[in-house]
């Protein structure tokens, strides 16, 4: 797994030390007599989180936390970051663990941080990170026979403070493969436009990620007759300006977009 930037590792997740002492002067708690006793026990869940000790996470929550209030209180407690245990494993590489964290305390699965980022949208700024990005995705499914799309589609379509999707951070670090997964989870995400009101398909298009734009292709535009925001042929030309490269892409989009479609608006 490719680790994250210095930027974001400002923003996505602390340094142990760091966020101990954040912990020591930040009261999350009431201070009763068992303050402490708490405030130590989030430190121990905190190290295994980071570290990716699930035997220690899960024994540590069985044999101190057998209080179903007490175990909820501590599990959604958050780092100054605002980020869940969930949060934490995700940004760690630690898939195993997010997966036992949610299946102790499923709703972390929907909880964002101050940047408004889900464990998902954490996930989607790493590289190869099939395996975390499809555990969340079975967790939010869940373990029933018939499958919980409601929550992989809310999951999926949850935006950040930049309103983006999983799919747009996948997509401006150009990671295809998780991207790939994620456009078939939810073909119609691939349309959603953020601040700049670009769209995923509008990301792939200006990155020349040919394959991605006939899957959103095939998988979303063709059951579409409108996209929002910013038009990807202008992307695919304004893409073909920076990189020299792409003429592939430029007439696959003037294909489809002037043969099949009709876009709402050109911004």
């Amino acid at each position: 797994m490719e680790p994250l930037t210095n930027r974001e590792v400002q923003t996505v997740t602390e340094l142990p030390s760091q966020e101990m002492e954040a912990h020591n002067r930040t009261q999350d708690f009431e201070e009763t007599d068992g303050y402490d006793d708490n405030l130590r026990l989030y430190q121990q869940l905190y190290s295994y989180a980071t570290h990716g000790n699930t035997n220690g996470f899960h024994d540590t929550i069985e044999k101190k936390l057998q209080d179903p209030n007490a175990r909820v209180q501590l599990l959604s407690r958050r780092s100054p970051q605002n980020n869940t245990f969930v949060h934490i494993a995700v940004s760690s590489g630690h898939a195993e663990l997010a997966a036992e964290i949610l299946q102790q305390h499923r709703p972390l699965l929907l909880e964002k941080n101050f940047e408004g980022d889900t464990a998902l949208h954490i996930a989607a700024k790493f590289r190869d990170i099939d395996t975390t990005t499809n555990t969340l995705l079975r967790e939010a499914r869940g373990t029933t026979d018939v499958e919980n799309n409601g929550d992989v589609l809310t999951l999926l379509r949850m935006k950040n403070n930049e309103e983006n999707t999983a799919l747009h951070e996948t997509l401006i670090r150009g990671h295809q493969s998780v991207a790939k997964c994620l456009i078939e989870a939810d073909p119609a995400v691939s349309l959603y436009t953020n601040k700049e009101q670009k769209s995923p398909l509008y990301l792939a298009a200006e990155k020349g990620l040919v394959e991605i734009v006939k899957l959103i292709k095939k998988n979303a535009v063709e059951k579409n007759t409108e996209i929002q925001g910013k038009s990807p042929l202008l992307a695919a030309i304004l893409g073909r300006q920076k990189e020299g490269s792409y003429i592939e892409k430029i007439l696959l989009l003037f294909f489809f977009f002037y043969s099949t479609l009709k876009y709402n608006k050109l911004r």
